[in-house]
């Protein structure tokens, strides 16, 4: 940890180091958090520490976050961004699936002759043939689903289970992030006509003799239907803002060709806009505002109909949802018999459930990491991710003027000691973000993001004199009789971020501000957060897609039908990230990255503190289920259990 405020901490003490020795001392790691939350500072810490005979003169800092780690992330399905809620990860993470594609014409991914178009060859690719036929996996999770509908979706529990019933026209490798065909016979490239000379009009060939999991044959007025939609306000899709942006038409010639003409140059619109198809036979005579609450979307097996490896079979609100094997899949028939998502309370339910064969696949907590690795019946795996944790100002003057102050948000940024949280409560799993680029990124470049928010109360009190909030007798800060005073929502059941926030409201609390803590069951928390916007600092975990592109959250445009949940606006954020998507050059499109970076961290909007690594588990019954950064689903139907139950 490094700090300039001689009052918090020794710029050379590592929480880490200090951890270790508190443990080594047979103290509980349970009480050092909570003095930490309690607003002790690692000085005071490594007193008691030196009392009981076990501070070290000196320790060494942690290493600076760097950019070079492999590129896989949580498991995630191939859907757009979304706040998400560690359903699947201990990095509670919904992400795109989209490819780093930079330019306009990407190309298809090498199949090595591979029957469907699928990739294989690679780390993730390489799967065993089917041993057995039959059987179920369970998939864990501590957040029940909103929405089956991939029009709506924006949850990760959502996106798991609509992973499984429906595709894309193009998808990607789990890899390398290439586009590979999924309805589409072939991906479209400008050697093969697909993409025109002027990057303006994507042409897909679809596949023959795909099927509605009710029999009825897909065409590519679904697929139309399917956009068309989405581009509708009424609809209330957090799709709708961008495909508005960028899409002029979809238009079907015949029932196995589909064009889109789009009204600029979209780098990524081959990763980061292609969406689940939905069944122009089933909605197409809906109105489009009451498609949210049409059996489809709300779970029917008589409406909930899709193209993928499985089929509705029953939900279970709060407890569970089961799919089974679609005997009509193109790709051949799935060797599962079911697939289940099972809700749980909480991630520490989900871990006892993982050891007692419960549950055979979910993502584990930091705290349990090295526990669950030792566990004979799971195959535990860690890695870095796109997703995020970060905290939204609510910059709505309608809902409350406490954050319009840049000194106020950027003074909360300071308060936080975002090293101590890492290490402290996820075990050092993970590394503090500067910026708002993903580790992984080709766009990350911290060493240019011009402010970094370290730990530093001093800095923290000088903004928030100069912004006018002075303390009053009980040390909380008001201004013109109004406290600096505020809820902090997060969404129960996600121990990690429960732990958080309270820590977060101690140390808030030694600058002078009174934050009060609050959860919610994750269904009513997203309804709050992206719907009724009512909050006045939220904090949920989020990820990016393998492009750069953040159009999604910090565009104007974005906070109807996007999300920009908190109203931000910056014309020239705006300007910036029209450019990085209209730009096919890799180099000039990282820098203009930069610039927007640095544009948004000195406004702070929202916060970016972390980015955790995954640590699903799977137990060793559970063949070819790969997770990954990019592309986890993409080959569910190859998926068995070598017991076959």
């Amino acid at each position: 940890m490094s700090t300039s405020d001689r009052n918090e901490a020794h710029p050379d003490l590592d929480v880490m180091d200090l951890e270790r020795q508190w443990e080594r001392q047979g103290l509980s790691r349970r009480d050092f958090v909570r003095l930490l939350a309690a607003g002790a500072s690692l000085t005071s810490i490594a007193g008691i520490l030196a009392a009981c005979g076990g501070a070290e003169a000196t320790a060494t800092s942690p290493a600076a976050p760097t950019g070079t780690t492999a590129a896989a992330a949580a498991p995630t399905a191939t859907t757009a961004p979304r706040p998400t809620t560690a359903a699947t990860t201990a990095a509670p993470a919904a992400t795109t699936a989209a490819p780093a594609a930079t330019t306009a014409a990407p190309t298809a991914a090498a199949t090595t002759g591979a029957a469907a178009g699928l990739p294989s060859g690679g780390k993730y690719s390489t799967l065993e043939a089917v041993g057995k036929k039959g059987g179920r996996i369970i998939e864990g999770t501590f957040a029940d689903l909103k929405t089956f509908n991939p029009m709506l979706s924006s949850d990760t529990s959502s996106g798991a289970v609509i992973a499984m019933q429906f595709n894309y026209l193009v998808s990607v490798s789990p890899d390398n992030a290439q586009i590979f065909p999924d309805l589409a016979s072939e991906v479209p490239t400008r050697e093969n006509g697909g993409i025109s000379q002027d990057g303006l009009t994507y042409t897909f060939k679809l596949r023959p003799n795909v099927k509605w999991s009710d029999g009825q044959p897909f065409t590519a007025k679904d697929v139309v239907f399917t956009y068309e939609t989405m581009q509708k306000k009424e609809l209330g899709s957090p799709r709708t803002s961008e495909l508005n942006e960028r899409v002029e038409s979809v238009t079907a010639q015949g029932d196995s060709t589909v064009v889109f003409k789009l009204k600029k140059v979209v780098a990524p619109f081959l990763t980061s806009n292609m969406y689940g198809i939905v069944p122009q036979h089933i909605l197409g005579s809906v109105p489009v505002d009451q498609i949210k609450s049409h059996p489809f979307s709300t779970g029917d097996p008589k409406a909930t109909v899709g193209t993928g490896p499985f089929k509705f079979q029953e939900y279970v609100k709060a407890d569970r949802f089961t799919a089974v094997k679609n005997p009509t899949y193109f790709r051949g028939e799935p060797a599962l018999d079911q697939w289940i998502y099972k809700v749980v309370k909480d991630q520490n339910v989900l871990v006892a459930q993982l050891k007692t064969n419960e549950v055979d696949y979910g993502g584990i907590t930091e705290p349990t990491f090295e526990e669950m690795s030792k566990q004979p019946n799971l195959n535990v795996q860690k890695y870095d991710t796109y997703s995020f944790t970060y905290y939204a100002y609510q910059l709505d003057p309608a809902k409350t003027t406490l954050f319009q102050d840049v000194k106020v948000r950027q003074a909360l940024a300071y308060g936080i000691d975002r090293e101590a949280l890492l290490r402290a409560i996820r075990f050092g799993i993970g590394q503090v973000a500067t910026g708002t680029m993903p580790v992984l990124s080709w766009a990350y470049a911290p060493d240019q993001i011009r402010t970094k928010y370290n730990f530093n109360t001093q800095r923290a009190n000088q903004l928030l004199d100069e912004a006018g909030w002075v303390r009053g007798a009980d040390g909380i800060r008001a201004k013109d009789g109004k406290r600096l005073a505020f809820t902090l929502w997060t969404n129960a059941g996600n121990r990690i971020r429960e732990q958080y926030i309270t820590v977060m409201q101690a140390q808030w609390k030694n600058i002078g501000v009174e934050a009060t803590p609050k959860t919610e069951e994750w269904n009513a928390y997203l309804t709050r957060i992206t719907e009724t916007k009512d909050f006045e600092i939220f904090l949920v975990g989020f990820s990016w897609g393998t492009d750069p592109d953040q159009t999604t959250m910090w565009a104007t445009e974005a906070y109807t039908g996007g999300f920009n949940m908190n109203k931000y606006s910056n014309p020239k954020v705006d300007q910036l990230l029209a450019q990085g998507l209209s730009e096919l050059d890799q180099e000039k499109r990282k820098q203009i990255y930069i610039e927007m970076q640095n544009i948004v961290n000195d406004e702070l909007p929202s916060f970016i503190m972390d980015f955790p690594q995954a640590l699903p588990a799977i137990a060793k019954r559970v063949h070819n289920l790969k997770p990954n950064a990019i592309n986890t689903r993409w080959n569910a139907h190859t998926w068995w259990v070598e017991d076959g139950r």
